[in-house]
């Protein structure tokens, strides 16, 4: 009660004290942590403090607190201890080093990457098909059956594809692995990767009837390619169809009679709606229909007796069926019902330009026997 005024000015704040005395118990160095000390009610006290007893321990208690501090003997403010950065250099060189087993480079990750990928490589185009249909159900999603059922498609056929995939790259020479061993008489000896790619290639072409010609993408848009893509990867992947094959003049006429034949399926499934819904100028399917199953069972017929028909046969039938498919073309995309871009329609321009270039086949025939 009888202390002075304290040695501060009013506009002043007395001077913060530190203390640094927390150890981290983790590591082998210790780690300054700053905690300020209140002290200006004891600096504030008269300078006959000391006959005080009671106040006599308290700045007794403070000295020892100050004594760790340097302070200016000029009156200046206290000098603070070093920063937390200016510590972490020492820090970081008094650490242990790293331990455990090293880390992958990045050569090695790119090249189990590359690996992994290369695990797919009969089925790739599956998966690529697989994840196209997927991200095209999410963007156009509505909740309707159909779309559902798309859905579901995309995520089986992907999900074996990656089961597959990591399983060969897990463990070489798992697709090969024979399940079902080979009988006496030739028959079995299917392995892993046979079945999986027959069951993908009925459920992708059950799904793809069902997508492209109920819903959800009726006509063209990134899902209705998707559903086309993954039929032809799987047909190429269960059949086991090589690129060869395609390449062989021996085999190009009957190559382009089986195209007919697949179109003019798609034509006659494809011109059943039109005609039970009524759509616009829906005549034009009755004509889609006849002329889908005339072209069937004609190129049925001249696969079987591709090697032993004339020549002059052969070239008038291609001819007909030609001038047939350009009747169909002409009527069902300019007149009704294929308006817009769908399995009819394509099947419609893809039979007429199959039937032309039968057209052209057949004549460069010709001219080679007139030659010989």
């Amino acid at each position: 009660p009888n202390a002075e005024r304290s040695p501060f000015n009013d506009s002043e704040q007395p001077p913060r004290y530190y203390h640094h005395s927390i150890c981290n118990r983790n590591s082998a160095q210790s780690e300054l942590i700053y905690y300020p000390t209140c002290c200006a009610s004891a600096l504030s006290l008269s300078r006959d403090i000391t006959t005080s007893p009671t106040l006599c321990q308290v700045l007794s208690g403070t000295s020892s607190i100050m004594s760790d501090l340097s302070v200016s003997t000029d009156g200046g403010d206290i000098e603070a201890p070093p920063s937390r950065r200016e510590k972490s250099r020492h820090i970081v060189a008094i650490r242990d080093p790293q331990s455990g087993p090293p880390q992958s480079s990045t050569g090695e990750l790119a090249e189990g990457i590359s690996r992994w990928i290369e695990a797919a490589s009969s089925f790739f185009y599956v998966e690529i098909a697989s994840v196209v249909l997927l991200f095209s159900c999410i963007a156009n999603w509505f909740p309707w059956v159909y779309m559902k059922y798309a859905l579901s498609v995309a995520c089986v056929s992907l999900g074996i594809c990656l089961i597959l995939q990591t399983a060969e790259f897990l463990v070489p020479g798992f697709l090969e692995r024979v399940v079902i061993k080979q009988r006496e008489d030739g028959r079995g000896g299917h392995t892993i990767e046979k079945i999986c790619s027959v069951f993908l290639l009925i459920w992708w072409l059950i799904g793809t009837g069902i997508i492209t010609f109920r819903g959800p993408f009726v006509e063209t848009s990134n899902g209705w390619f998707a559903a086309w893509g993954g039929l032809l990867a799987t047909i190429r992947w269960s059949v086991g169809i090589k690129s060869s094959y395609f390449r062989e003049q021996r085999t190009e006429g009957l190559k382009y009679l089986k195209y007919l034949q697949f179109l003019s399926f798609i034509l006659i499934f494809a011109s059943i709606p039109p005609l039970r819904q009524k759509w616009e100028n829906w005549g034009g399917a009755g004509f889609g229909i006849a002329a889908g199953a005339l072209t069937l069972v004609g190129a049925l017929y001249l696969t079987q007796l591709y090697d032993d028909i004339s020549r002059d046969v052969m070239k008038l039938t291609v001819l007909m069926l030609f001038l047939l498919w350009a009747c169909v073309a002409g009527v069902c995309t300019f007149h009704g019902p294929f308006l817009s871009t769908n399995n009819g329609y394509f099947a419609c321009w893809l039979g007429c330009l199959c039937t032309l270039k039968l057209g052209v086949i057949e004549i460069a025939k010709r001219d080679e026997e007139e030659i010989q």
